[in-house]
């Protein structure tokens, strides 16, 4: 029971900071929603008395509708340091 409690200790220490070891980030365009609301600007003048049209939404394009983007510091590994061995990472780009 010690020795799993080190291992756990010794793992929160390795994970990323931003994502804390999820390897996402909540997106800040859409606020985790996935889809963005589309306003149209309200005019006063001419048809006031008219009602509001319902808002329009769309998929978020940051997110691609997840809610979640990417970490950028960790690479999605959820590790504080993407090592030299991640396979993602092309050392020859």
């Amino acid at each position: 029971m010690v020795v799993e409690i080190n291992n756990v200790k010794q793992q929160e220490h390795k994970r990323c900071k931003y994502c804390l070891g999820t390897g996402y980030l909540a997106c800040a365009r859409c606020s985790t929603t996935g889809s963005l609301v589309l306003t149209e600007p309200v005019s006063t003048l001419n048809g006031g008395d008219r009602p509001l049209s319902t808002p329009k939404t769309e998929r978020c394009s940051n997110c691609l509708g997840s809610g979640k983007v990417m970490c950028p510091t960790c690479l999605c590994t959820g590790m504080a340091m993407a090592s030299e061995h991640d396979p993602r990472i092309d050392p020859f780009d």
